[in-house]
């Protein structure tokens, strides 16, 4: 005899409940097996029904996979429809009620005998519209009943066009054409249409378009909404109602997305809930719907949200585990159970305290009568436990928890029972489940049962050389189904565990354990307590780090657990709860000499609100922490003795972190090296985390907590953290309380940025009234509400309710406005450091946040006029960015206030109206905008105006000195340096206005110095024209020279009288003059060239003068004429002379070129090239 003899098998459970299918199904009714749970939810939904007082008509039943609610639902729509209520399966199932609730027995019994039935409406997931789904479904069902209704949809006004033209001659003979010529299938178009088929709809627009000759198709279809109304009065004489049942909607909303209508799922249930109709919507869902949704866009999350709000949900996740209930119906016990059970009462006793030792089950209560792990035997407990969450996991149609239970496939319960002997003690363990869904899981492509699949097939591969291997191959097994499983909070692969859920001998099973991790198939995870599969390499890792960690100090070991295990932070709850703020301590690992060492603060940020250090001290004395002089600030040290124990696992990680540091060499020997490394640092690492964990919560033995001298008694992180509030409440008892975490912090968002930009322009720029222009409860008005509203230092806004207070008493912003005030008269002074300010806000008292010092210290300049904020001594513009720059770097920057006097702002006025055509009016800073004028208008003066000492005074020449330098500070520009012309203000704008007039008139000086050195030379008198007079003097004396070749200057002057025009003004002409006698316009000359143009003007003149035309060329000149005979002469007549060197190598050029081209040119043509170069410079 074997196994099977102990339990019958029973194969109506094979299959899982399916509402559409399983309402035809009286077994479905007959084998429903009620619990505590299931018979309250039939309770809650029933009672509520029947009596017509339901308070609300939308529900949502949740339930996770396994838990029955498919079934539970096709036996409420079984009772309520009316379905399968006449046989015996609907007794069966009165029997089974009554064990739990007889009153609720009793009155569906009533119920089905005497009540018209409700039109139970399974829902159709077969479309992504959920109307469609709705209507279809409905309409299905009133088809089933034989109810013929016919709802105005586009499907059903289609299919009547259609009709209508098949039964025309004409058009049918015209539809047959359309079909063919557009290739669409009529039964296919007629079926789509029948089926509410979406394809359908484009197919049949098109054949509308061509019978109608391009006209659009317009349906005057009803919505979903004015469906179900026609229903619900056409079913009114027989029917209660209407009751939707939409199972698996969480996975329809998963599969459809964010295509899903929202809206339509709303109004179908505020139909349900407000409608004359007693109609009902219960949704089906494996959980929450927001788990479906938040994943999608953020409105139509929120919209899913709102709508999931107004249904009331059920939880069918039932108090105990289901497997317990179910497993005894499934395999019942049969006769030879008992003298099994009195023979093995010892051995099933233990497999009982070890399942009540477990706590992965929820056991049922002890009135359900039954001994909770008894019915599940021969399987053992955490068997079942497994089995139950394996199926989840992996389980598909063909092998799943039932049919593992009930069917006679390979590796199925009984045939695995039938290998067992019935004289000998066994069960069914771990390993025996693996072997059936096995299949199932090697199927997986990808995810982590397929990753564990692998693992153990490698494991598996590792044992070649173990003979007799089969308990090893056992332990893989179960190993394998826990960590697919991957619940390891509950079921963990411990030694304890895998003896006990393995079939086998107990010290063989250890002994197998112990192979297998020497193998190196397996390996102990010291930080979690229990086995994993284990990629291993050629290298014995372990003797390796113990060699390496004798080069591991240790400072290194608490440098490394600074710079990576301190990424936790204390939390003052208490402070921070009256304050507002989130203010931390920020944890320093130290040896004790390291306490009184400045390189400790390393760690730290400069402006840090707590420190707690975690100090390794084994020789722990208190008397040597009570002097508290050299110790840091704000500091809470968490000492622990266990300094050897704790620095041996940091000098581990470090050694790990070295061979992992140098793994691609490794790997040249081994390709498997990297991911062992990775196990054993990610082992250590977890080791750490754990030790630092328990350190800082105060949970293991040997940490004493100190601060200021003052050892206390802390036995957990409760007890630190109020410790850290009482340091926090003594240190920064005059902070300001902001109640805005976004602005309340040192580093803010970018939107948050944008926003206090915006706070800052509106504070700057709007002084009689900062909040005109800024929208309510915007980002921007939140912040200066918060802030500065809220805190009693701006009273301009209303409604502003409670101010915030201190706990002694005062208004919050108090002390802060009162320090910020002690700054500005210091500004107002002389330049002080933006950082001498930063630090105080940023120390105790204080410790104010990065996020809103601008928006506190712009709110207090508000009163000021003429604030510049210095860079490096150069000044900026006080604007909303420039401010922002300076508190972000204030060792850079300071700030100035030039409060001005009566005086100095008239003297600012008058400059302002002398330089007017330079000055923007609306500039922000006036000092920088008047300089830049002042400078727009140095540098528009001429050269001349700038370097004369002709025509300026001596005012005028240092006034040039200081505006030839670049000023940077404005203040000292126009209140010191400009003040060395003169002390007296008043005086100093008119001294100002006159060497303005003197640079601007140095121009007209030069040319009337100018005009009297031509009318000298000329000699031609003051009340004589000077153009008038060159003119006369080319035509009647210098015209007939024009041909001779003088020097350059001469020549150009010829040919500009040549050309002159007799309208020029003497001003005009005599600039002229100067350019072509110098070369230079006379706005760019020294005092020097006036002289020069003298000395010049005079020999040109002479030149002219002195040189006799004759009718014949003399022996010492030459003589050239160009004539065409259609164009002017061209004549040049020039000295003869011996030819210098440049000109002797320009000769050998032209000639050398004239000589290459040889008889390749004709003498005319190289003439005519003569004649033209001759031509272009005469």
């Amino acid at each position: 005899m074997n196994y099977t003899n102990l339990v019958k098998k029973k194969k109506q459970y094979k299959y899982s409940a399916n509402i559409c299918f399983d309402m035809k199904d009286e077994e479905k009714l007959a084998g429903f097996i009620p619990n505590i749970t299931t018979t309250e939810i039939l309770r809650e939904y029933l009672l509520g029904i029947f009596n017509g007082n339901a308070d609300v008509h939308s529900r949502i039943l949740y339930g996770s996979y396994g838990t029955g609610k498919s079934h539970l639902l096709t036996v409420f729509s079984d009772l309520l429809g009316h379905i399968n209520t006449n046989g015996k399966g609907i007794v069966e199932f009165l029997n089974a009620i009554s064990k739990y609730d007889k009153e609720l027995a009793s009155e569906i019994k009533k119920y089905v005998k005497e009540e018209n039935p409700y039109l139970v409406v399974p829902i159709y997931a077969n479309f992504g519209d959920f109307d469609k789904c709705i209507t279809y479904s409905l309409k299905k069902e009133l088809e089933r009943n034989k109810i013929d209704i016919c709802f105005k949809s586009y499907f059903d006004d289609a299919l009547k066009l259609i009709n209508k033209w098949t039964c025309g001659q004409e058009s049918n003979k015209r539809l047959r054409e359309i079909y063919k010529n557009h290739k669409i299938s009529e039964s296919e178009l007629i079926n789509g249409l029948q089926n509410y088929d979406s394809k359908s709809e484009k197919d049949f627009n098109v054949v509308f378009r061509a019978m109608t000759y391009g006209a659009e198709f317009v349906s005057e279809a009803g919505n979903m909404i004015d469906n179900i109304t026609l229903a619900n009065s056409t079913i009114a004489d027989n029917y209660r109602g209407i009751i939707f049942v939409f199972d698996e909607f969480g996975r329809y909303i998963e599969d459809i997305g964010e295509n899903i209508k929202v809206k339509d799922v709303q109004d179908l249930a505020e139909f349900c809930d407000h409608s004359d109709f007693d109609d009902y919507l219960i949704l089906v869902s494996h959980k929450q719907l927001s788990l479906y949704t938040d994943k999608m866009k953020k409105s139509i999350s929120d919209e899913w949200k709102k709508i999931e709000g107004r249904f009331k949900s059920t939880s069918i996740n039932i108090k105990y585990d289901q497997c317990l209930s179910l497993i005894p119906h499934i395999i019942p016990k049969t006769k030879e159970w008992n003298s099994f059970k009195r023979k093995y009462q010892e051995k099933l006793n233990e497999l009982y305290t070890q399942a009540y030792d477990f706590k992965g089950f929820l056991l049922p209560p002890e009135n359900e009568g039954i001994k909770p792990f008894e019915g599940g035997y021969p399987l053992h407990p955490i068997t079942l436990y497994a089995l139950d969450r394996l199926s989840k996991r992996v389980a598909q149609n063909e092998r799943t928890f039932f049919t593992y239970l009930a069917s006679d496939e390979d590796y199925s319960l009984f045939s695995q029972l039938e290998k067992l002997n019935l004289e000998e003690f066994h069960f069914v363990g771990l390993d025996s489940i693996y072997d059936y869904f096995e299949e199932n899981i090697c199927s997986y492509r990808g995810g982590e049962a397929r990753e564990v699949y692998k693992k153990y097939q490698v494991a598996v591969n590792k044992l070649g050389s173990i003979t007799d291997k089969n308990t090893e191959i056992k332990v893989l097994k179960a190993m394998a189904v826990i960590y697919i499983i991957n619940d390891l909070g509950t079921l963990t692969p411990d030694i304890e565990t895998l003896i006990n859920v393995i079939d086998a001998d107990k010290n063989l099973i250890k002994e197998s354990i112990e192979k297998l991790e020497k193998a190196k198939i397996i390996k102990f995870m010291r930080q979690y307590g229990y086995y994993d599969f284990l990629d291993s390499s050629i290298y014995d890792f372990d003797s390796m780090i113990d060699e390496r960690l004798a080069f591991v100090t240790d400072e290194t070991a608490v440098s490394i657990l600074n710079e990576e295990f301190s990424d936790f932070v204390i939390y003052p709850y208490d402070y921070n709860w009256h304050y507002h703020m989130n203010r931390i301590f920020l944890p320093i690992f130290a040896l004790k000499p390291d306490l009184t060492k400045k390189a400790l603060m390393r760690f730290l940020p400069k402006y840090y609100d707590g420190m707690i250090a975690f100090v390794l001290d084994k020789k722990f004395e208190i008397a040597e922490y009570l002097n508290n002089e050299n110790m840091p600030d704000r500091a809470i040290l968490v000492i622990n003795q266990k300094e050897d124990e704790i620095l041996y696992e940091v000098k581990r990680y470090v050694a790990i972190k070295y061979y992992y540091s140098i793994r691609d060499e490794l790997k040249k020997d081994d390709p498997t090296v990297e991911k062992e490394l990775e196990l054993y640092l990610n082992e250590q690492k977890s080791v750490l985390h754990e030790i630092i964990a328990s350190w800082r919560n105060i949970e293991s033995d040997g940490i004493a907590v100190v601060s200021k001298g003052q050892e206390y008694i802390a036995r957990s992180d409760k007890d630190v953290a109020e410790i850290a509030s009482t340091i926090m409440m003594n240190s920064y008892p005059r902070t300001i309380i902001v109640n805005n975490d976004l602005i309340n912090k040192n580093t803010v968002s970018g939107a948050i940025r944008l926003a206090r930009t915006k706070a800052l322009s509106y504070i700057m720029n709007n002084k009689d009234n900062m909040l005109k222009d800024c929208s309510l409860l915007s980002p921007e008005h939140s912040i200066i509400r918060s802030v500065l509203s809220k805190n009693g230092i701006y009273d301009g806004e209303e409604n502003i309710g409670v101010l915030n207070t201190l706990p002694s008493g005062e208004t919050s912003g108090y002390y802060v406005s009162q320090e910020i005030s002690k700054y500005i008269t210091k500004c107002v002074k002389g330049q002080t450091g933006i950082k001498e300010l930063y630090d105080v806000l940023k120390k105790p008292p204080y410790g104010l946040r990065d996020g809103y010092i601008s928006i506190l210290l712009a709110y207090e300049l508000r009163q000021y006029d003429n604030i510049s904020i210095y860079f490096h001594g150069s000044e900026h513009d006080y604007c909303e960015e420039e401010l922002l720059k300076a508190l972000e770097s204030p060792e850079d920057y300071s700030l100035y206030i030039c409060n001005w006097s009566e005086t100095e702002t008239v003297y600012i006025d008058s400059l302002e109206k002398i330089f007017s055509h330079y000055v923007d009016k609306n500039a922000r800073n006036r000092l920088k905008e008047l300089y830049e004028a002042m400078n727009k208008h140095f540098v528009a003066i001429s050269k001349a105006a700038r370097t004369t000492n002709k025509y300026v005074s001596e005012k005028t020449k240092q006034y040039r000195e200081i505006m030839s330098i670049s000023h940077k500070d404005y203040n000292k520009f126009f209140f010191e340096t400009l003040l060395q012309l003169d002390d007296d203000l008043s005086e100093l704008s008119m001294i100002i206005q006159k060497i303005v007039l003197e640079l601007e008139s140095v121009t007209e000086l030069q040319i009337q110095t100018l005009e009297k050195a031509v009318r000298t030379v000329l000699e031609i008198e003051s009340d004589i024209s000077i153009t008038a007079e060159l003119n006369r003097l080319y035509e009647s004396e210098w015209k007939e020279k024009r041909f001779k070749s003088f020097d350059y200057q001469t020549s150009m002057m010829l040919d500009y009288l040549a050309n002159m025009n007799l309208s020029t003004s003497d001003e005009e002409i005599v600039q002229e003059i100067g350019r072509v006698v110098t070369g230079f316009e006379i706005e760019y000359w020294n005092d020097s060239k006036i002289e020069d143009f003298y000395e010049a003007f005079s020999k040109m003149v002479k030149q002219l003068n002195d040189y006799q035309v004759q009718d014949s060329v003399s022996a010492d000149e030459i003589k050239v004429i160009i004539s065409t005979g259609n164009d002017e002469e061209k004549i040049t007549q020039f000295n003869k002379g011996e030819l210098s060197g440049n000109s002797q190598l320009m000769f050998n050029k032209i000639k050398s070129t004239i000589d290459n081209f040889g008889e390749s040119l004709s003498y005319d043509e190289k003439m005519q090239v003569l004649a033209k170069i001759f031509s272009e410079i005469m």
